[in-house]
């Protein structure tokens, strides 16, 4: 083996040792996070179940159905772009896809779901003659259509708090948003491509090769049929819409006085949070961003985190208890074959 040949095969150990350190050290600030919250409110273990407890288990089974189809409307759009992307494989059964977008979730409890999900995806994929180049493109060039969702939803919360709507102008704005958003994507990402193109020729080279993979993106978003843009666009909102009600219901469920306006106007900040690839479904840090919201309520710490930490411990049972059954019904492999 020449030495060449040795720094080859060392620069690819190198750089998934330092992926792997870069993630246990996010992943221990994350858990390091929790217990510094947990302390400090001065809970106990058993002060948390009782809160757990306490909801119904007919609110555990709602939330449980509730994930399982932000799951399939996840499902359903990657689907969607697969076929937008015939060359390498065949077509995907939604019980497959499900079980692929379910899969990744599961690990994304653990690991950042961006990272993770596409390759779950591109594992269930694979005995449909699906290559892995064309399940993890497809899964990330996904993730466009949520970014696109979360900068309208957040650009109508700050909208909102400037303004100081009340629920009722705040819900029609943000449906107002929503609708133009879904009506002119198309345009939406030819705007993207020009403010792209400006950054392009203004910052340092590597930002320079980051933002021509953003433009490879969004022209191929732009190629899309309109038709198929509408689609992707509505199943996004749906998504947006599932995963701020089931977040901002919880609470409310918990902490029946906190204002759910302030939530919901508060939920692009903790989507943002969560969307962060380097920390594993904004693990500590999401607890941190809803205990400030209903801190800034008039909620005292202690209680603020109470029903942050409880959050997390209530949405994790119920997708665990949903999980299971989306991943079982995928076709058999050897039949796949």
């Amino acid at each position: 083996m020449t030495p060449e040949t040795t720094i080859a095969v060392k620069r690819p150990t190198n750089t998934n040792l330092r992926k792997l350190v870069t993630f246990l050290i996010f992943a221990g600030l994350g858990i390091a996070i929790i217990v510094v919250l947990f302390n400090y409110s001065g809970l106990s273990v058993a002060q948390l179940v009782a809160t757990v407890v306490a909801v119904p288990v007919w609110f555990f089974v709602v939330l449980a159905c509730l994930q399982a189809a932000i799951l399939c409307l996840a499902s359903v759009k990657w689907q969607i772009i697969l076929g937008q992307f015939p060359v390498g494989g065949k077509n995907l059964p939604l019980k497959d896809a499900l079980a692929g977008t379910t899969l990744g979730t599961l690990a994304g409890q653990v690991l950042p779901i961006q990272l993770v999900t596409p390759f779950a995806r591109a594992w269930v994929a694979r005995p449909h003659q699906i290559s892995t180049a064309r399940a993890v493109g497809t899964s990330i060039f996904e993730q466009v259509f949520e970014v696109v969702v979360l900068l309208s939803m957040g650009l109508v919360s700050v909208l909102v708090l400037i303004v100081n709507f009340g629920p009722l102008p705040a819900g029609l704005t943000a449906f107002l948003a929503g609708f133009v958003v879904v009506s002119l994507i198309s345009p939406v990402f030819q705007f993207l491509r020009k403010i792209n193109r400006w950054i392009t020729g203004r910052f340092p080279e590597p930002t320079a090769k980051i933002s021509a993979a953003i433009e490879n993106v969004l022209q191929q978003a732009v190629a899309f049929p309109h038709r198929i843009l509408l689609q992707l666009t509505t199943l996004s909102f749906l998504r947006y819409l599932g995963m701020a009600t089931l977040n901002v219901w919880t609470i409310s469920m918990l902490l029946p006085e906190a204002d759910i306006l302030i939530l919901a106007l508060a939920y692009p900040t903790v989507l943002l949070v969560i969307s962060l690839p380097f920390i594993p479904g904004g693990l500590g840090i999401v607890e941190v961003t809803w205990t400030g919201v209903m801190i800034a309520q008039g909620v005292t710490p202690a209680e603020a985190i109470e029903v942050a930490l409880s959050l997390r411990i209530i949405s994790t049972i119920a997708f665990l208890a949903i999980a299971p059954l989306l991943i079982m019904f995928r076709s058999n492999t050897a039949g796949a074959k």
